[in-house]
Parts: C-alpha cells; sequence; structure tokens
C-alpha cells in the first residue's frame, strides 16, 4: 500500500471509529480499536474500553442528540491528528442532574496512533470543561472521560 493510501485508510478508520462513538455504538467503536487501546487525557490519567463504554452509555440517554463534527484531520504515518466539536441537548438524566434542556458543546484535539489498521492510542486535549462542568459549574467526576 502507498503512503497515500495508507494516510487515506487511517483517516477513514479515525471516522468509523468516532463516528460510532458518537452513535454510542460500543460495538463499532470496539471493532476499530486494538484490544489494549488507551486513551490519554491532559491530566495524565488513561481511559481504557471499558471507561468509555459507561460514558457512551451514559451520554446515549442524557444527550441523545450527541454530535460530533471534524473540522480537521491529518494523517500522517501511524498518526491521526483531528480536531472536533461536540454539541449535545441534555434531555434525559445525567448523573446526578435532572434533565435541563441546555445545549453544550466541547472543542477537542485528538491524536490517533493506528497500529495494523486498528487505533491503539489516542490522545485528547479538550476545551470547555465537558459536559458536565457546563452544566453544573462543577469538575467531571472522576469515573467519567474527558468529554464528560
Amino acid at each position: 500500500m502507498s503512503d497515500s493510501a495508507k494516510r487515506e485508510a487511517n483517516a477513514r478508520l479515525v471516522r468509523r471509529a468516532w463516528a460510532a462513538y458518537d452513535r454510542g455504538d460500543v460495538d463499532g467503536f470496539a471493532a476499530c480499536l486494538t484490544d489494549d487501546w488507551r486513551e490519554h487525557i491532559q491530566s495524565g490519567e488513561e481511559s481504557t474500553l471499558a471507561d468509555e463504554h459507561k460514558t457512551m452509555d451514559i451520554h446515549r440517554v442524557a444527550f441523545p442528540d450527541k454530535h460530533t463534527v471534524i473540522h480537521r484531520m491529518v494523517a500522517d504515518d501511524d498518526l491521526v491528528a483531528c480536531h472536533c466539536t461536540t454539541s449535545a441537548t441534555h434531555t434525559g438524566p445525567y448523573l446526578d442532574l435532572a434533565p435541563t434542556g441546555q445545549r453544550v458543546e466541547l472543542d477537542e484535539m485528538m491524536f490517533n496512533r493506528i497500529v495494523d489498521g486498528k487505533i491503539a492510542e489516542t490522545w485528547v486535549i479538550t476545551v470547555d470543561g465537558g459536559f458536565y462542568r457546563q452544566l453544573t459549574g462543577r469538575a467531571v467526576p472522576d469515573d467519567l472521560d474527558n468529554m464528560g
């Protein structure tokens, strides 16, 4: 496979993975990841697929209209970088919060490392403090990912 074709395949993989994540499709998301995939967030903490599964389940109920727009994507060698904005409306129960109808939005930069056609690692930098902080003004609970 040429370098250009590899970059295009890696970019398609990342789009497919994060589209599945956006829909709350745990199986679709998992199919794009290595068995030992890790997500690294700016605090230095790591998440596994099991951690993400919990967040995906919570978001599917609390934010059924959640949608992520990928503004920019750059693929080089085994890395794919993305600038994304995720927005949603809080219409279902969310941790200790009753539905508020409030719209939330956050911007992220992601760097995904691809190994043998699957995402092996993701590094994420999130702006705007996550959904929970936007709704409450409080820190995101420890057991939620950076999107909170």
